[in-house]
């Protein structure tokens, strides 16, 4: 699987930090159209630091990428000029304004017109953020990865990752499974797999006709099309689990097995992402 694992901890940034980020996205739709009784919505504000650990693991996987975490500020000085510093800043807005709407909602602040604004700037920003981490390989020097697919399949991991994360923080938080609820849930993450598999299928297809003096960019992982298979058939079982769920009020052990699932697949196909590296002079 040539060199994807020595970037495991961006894989590991690039797996949780979109899913954490798409959780906050999916549960700001319930807050605003599930139509949950105060106490529901209460027991769903406290859970709300479940996709916020989520990306702060993320984070953290990205912060051990660093050469010298030491000089992890050091990334701030390219913002504007370098996709990767671009990122880690959008995604430091985030996770700041994310952060606030969290404590707020584990001491009981929010009111329902704070719950309505902070969950809805937290979801256009994660859905910023999920943007931006496909954006940040879209360079010319690395054919391979710079692509719109790039995009594509980090949006769709997001949603679906963070519809099953979301699907896990109902059932923690006791929600029922109503209507809305099972809406708001399992269509983002039949779109999240969609937007995953077209993305990830069509960078492959393209590594397939690019090539340097050294290869063939496809060759540089010949399990590529397997890891592609990892990934579709865990986010089907996944989205199964989760339909299946839906109909008991999601009980938690189908949506930890629906979220580990994900994780899995999506981290796998980020491996094979990271090995298709290939620049245009090497």
């Amino acid at each position: 699987m040539g060199t994807g694992f020595s970037e495991t901890p961006l894989a590991v940034f690039t797996t949780l930090a979109p899913m954490g980020a798409g959780a906050f996205l999916v549960l700001a739709y319930i807050v605003a159209a599930a139509k949950l009784d105060d106490e529901a919505l209460a027991r769903l504000d406290k859970l709300s630091i479940v996709p916020f650990i989520v990306s702060a693991i993320g984070f953290i996987g990205a912060f051990f990428h660093l050469a010298n975490p030491l000089h992890a500020l050091g990334v701030f000085a390219g913002i504007g000029i370098s996709p990767l510093s671009n990122e880690v800043a959008v995604g430091v807005v985030y996770m700041l304004v994310a952060l606030v709407y969290v404590v707020l909602a584990f001491v009981g602040k929010l009111t329902v017109s704070s719950r309505k604004v902070l969950s809805l700037g937290v979801a256009v920003l994660a859905l910023v953020f999920m943007v931006f981490c496909g954006l940040a390989y879209m360079m010319n020097t690395i054919p391979t990865w710079n692509t719109p697919a790039s995009i594509v399949q980090m949006v769709g991991y997001g949603l679906l990752g963070g519809s099953v994360f979301a699907a896990l923080t109902c059932g923690l938080a006791h929600v029922d499974a109503s209507r809305q609820v099972l809406v708001a849930i399992v269509a983002p993450a039949v779109l999240g797999l969609v937007l995953s598999l077209a993305g990830f299928g069509m960078q492959i297809m393209a590594a397939a006709s690019l090539s340097n003096i050294w290869g063939v960019a496809i060759d540089l992982v010949p399990a590529i099309w397997g890891l592609f298979a990892v990934l579709a058939i865990c986010g089907i079982i996944a989205l199964a689990l989760v339909a299946m769920g839906g109909k008991k009020n999601f009980p938690i052990a189908f949506s930890a097995l629906a979220c580990a699932l994900v994780v899995v697949g999506v981290f796998l196909a980020r491996i094979g992402f990271y090995g298709l590296y290939m620049s245009v002079a090497l």
